[in-house]
């Protein structure tokens, strides 16, 4: 088949992250539980002997080789995490794809957990500290505080202990990669809610469920 038709046959008009395989891939899953007639979400408080200790975030993880889909290292994250049984998992659906600076690539998806109590849950501690449960509604009525931050780009590294070199000048690069380059500052979200600060990647995430219910109820 000529190289061209070949191409035209290829591309199939999918979303889809390129350079997937150069990013930590991982996956969330927003849960929702009903309290009190109310649905709020479901936050974890990360212990604080941890990497990112006593922060805020929704349950999830890095996939892993034994997880046959995003959706399945979302699920498997959470019944780890805060330790609720699978059947009382519904999954609502995928809310959508972030792609961090940092190198992180995170899945998100939506699900209602259905119990009669928190006492249902049974968190691990060696991962999580608390539990918090926020209404839906704080969000949708509260702004977030937006704050920049700058983005440095390093040419060395730490890998396995060892310091390392980005080689810009054997790459033959422009003398701005030789040293340390800076780009474009990002915006990040913040909710402060009784003491607590959420931010970053779930703060992100919020807004995009919060836009989402907005957009549908102004269809109507």
């Amino acid at each position: 088949m000529p190289l061209l038709e070949l191409l035209k046959n290829s591309v199939d008009n999918k979303d889809r992250i390129i350079g997937r395989e150069k990013y930590f891939n991982s996956s969330v899953l927003v849960a929702l539980c009903t309290l009190k007639g109310m649905t709020h979400f479901i936050f974890q408080k990360r212990s604080p002997h941890i990497r990112q200790g006593g922060e805020i975030s929704f349950p999830g993880g890095g996939y892993e080789e034994k997880d046959k889909t995003f959706l399945e290292t979302a699920i498997r994250e959470t019944i780890e995490e805060i330790g609720i049984a699978r059947e009382k998992i519904e999954i609502i659906g995928k809310v959508g794809t972030m792609i961090i600076p940092t190198g992180i690539l995170v899945e998100a998806y939506l699900g209602h957990i259905h119990i009669d109590d928190i006492d249902d849950f049974n968190i691990n501690k060696d991962e999580v500290e608390e539990l918090l449960f926020i209404p839906v509604d704080f969000f949708r009525t509260t702004k977030p505080r937006i704050e920049k931050i700058g983005i440095t780009s390093h040419p060395k590294y730490i890998e396995d202990g060892i310091e390392k070199f980005f080689p810009a000048r054997e790459l033959n690069l422009p003398d701005m990669y030789h040293k340390p380059w800076t780009s474009r500052p990002r915006s990040v979200n913040f909710f402060f809610y009784e003491g607590e600060t959420i931010w970053g990647i779930t703060a992100d995430i919020i807004i995009e469920i919060v836009k989402l219910l907005d957009e549908y109820e102004n269809k109507f």
